[in-house]
């Protein structure tokens, strides 16, 4: 088998706009910026969340649109715009349950994450799966 000069540097070429690629993917990732495909893929923001006392999470998630998001307790008081109640301290797989029966876990749902709480460390890391 015979490899032909013109094939060797069509190989290059490629590689060569593989590697920009590359390295312009990275430097979104680095400037924490969510790499434009993922984006294309993010549903319109729900209608549920618009109105909701958690809307500031609700927006938090849809904005950064990671796949995983940690958050400790005062970030996410932070973005809440007040304190989180004594049963997100005290009963933390209770509070951070992923069941739409607890109307602020809609804040997460609807956009496709799932909580998981690291009570221990007063962090609930958010992860999506869906979309």
């Amino acid at each position: 088998m015979q490899i032909e000069l013109a094939d060797i540097v069509k190989l290059y070429n490629r590689i060569d706009e593989l590697e920009k690629r590359v390295s312009q993917l990275e430097e979104q990732v680095n400037a924490n910026n969510t790499p434009p495909i993922l984006l294309a893929n993010r549903p319109n923001f729900p209608s549920e969340c618009a109105n909701s006392k958690y809307k500031g999470l609700s927006e938090y998630l849809y904005e950064n649109w990671e796949k995983r998001i940690v958050l400790s307790y005062a970030q996410l008081e932070d973005i809440l715009g007040f304190a989180l109640p004594a049963s997100a301290h005290t009963l933390p797989q209770s509070y951070w349950a992923n069941t739409e029966y607890h109307s602020f876990a809609k804040s997460w749902l609807k956009l496709g994450y799932k909580a998981k709480v690291d009570a221990g460390n007063k962090k609930v890391i958010f992860e999506r799966n869906l979309y």
